[in-house]
């Protein structure tokens, strides 16, 4: 038997340019909050939803939402709210998380009880709190990115940067058996990451730090790394060039993804003012996964 929990929720258009305004401010109102593209409209607009245990107070949504309006010289959208029924969210959320092939990994849930295939790197990572379960275009990219690097050469000292589940960071200790760090500055993230690292058995492999960005001075302490992943968004991959460089091997390689095609000359343009050029650019349906050296 599950848990009947009734969720409210309520959601709005906002033009993509000023999503990210709105999505920070709606968290004051929300407990959760998602953005994706209308997928019925391809006019430059992105679907922005909140999720509450208790019914919301409109009057205190109208006032979030003309906070961001002002801040990001927009229109204040117009919010519809709805209840919505109680369902069995960990099932579904379970069952709407089937394996899935990148590259030469395998990427499954706890509840996959078949074999590995083979030739196939297992990677056990339930859908849930943390960012980074393989179904995301940028999390493909970025593990494509890996295999075809992998094909080039071993890497012995990788950093995973705002790893979410952890799991660009544990297929590269599955891949090449070596010590990883990797860093959130959610300590949900953390908590995730290290869990998945214990049962994906490379928790003896890697060091799950909590960071904003490269302030953890550990981190930069176990440097230099010779593979750099970044799975972030487009503006914190542009203000993290230079750090990124400094923490660089000589011959060091950075994954970078998060972003949108139309975003990757704003994302390069800074990698390349810190000495760094694009070698491989992967392209999943409209996001892109950069590698840069």
């Amino acid at each position: 038997m599950f848990d009947p929990i009734t969720y409210h929720r309520v959601t709005f258009k906002i033009p993509f340019a000023v999503a990210e305004i709105f999505v920070d401010a709606l968290f004051d109102v929300c407990a959760a909050v998602s953005h994706f593209e209308d997928a019925d409209h391809s006019d430059g607009f992105w679907i922005v939803e909140g999720f509450a245990a208790d019914a919301y107070d409109r009057a205190e949504v109208d006032t979030v939402l003309r906070l961001a309006a002002a801040a990001s010289g927009s229109e204040v959208p117009e919010p519809e709210f709805e209840v919505m029924a109680p369902r069995d969210w960990v099932t579904e959320n379970l069952a709407g998380f089937p394996p899935i092939a990148v590259g030469r990994f395998f990427v499954h849930g706890s509840h996959f009880e078949q074999k590995i295939p083979a030739g196939k790197i297992g990677l056990q990572v339930d859908a849930g709190l943390a960012f980074g379960s393989g179904e995301h275009q940028t999390t493909k990219g970025c593990l494509l990115a890996i295999d075809r690097l992998a094909r080039i050469r071993k890497f012995s000292a990788p950093l995973d940067m705002g790893c979410g589940s952890g799991i660009l960071g544990l297929a590269a200790a599955r891949l090449w058996r070596v010590p990883v760090v990797m860093s959130d500055i959610d300590p949900l993230s953390v908590t995730v990451c290290r869990r998945n690292a214990r049962a994906n058995a490379v928790h003896p492999l890697t060091t799950v730090l909590q960071s904003d960005g490269f302030a953890n001075a550990r981190i930069a302490k176990a440097g230099p790394y010779d593979l750099i992943c970044a799975n972030i968004l487009a503006r914190p991959l542009r203000a993290m060039a230079a750090r990124i460089a400094g923490c660089l091997a000589e011959d060091g390689q950075v994954v970078l993804s998060g972003l949108l095609v139309e975003q990757e000359q704003f994302v390069l343009s800074a990698y390349r003012e810190v000495g760094l050029h694009l070698k491989q650019r992967i392209r999943v349906e409209n996001w892109l996964t950069l590698v840069v050296g």
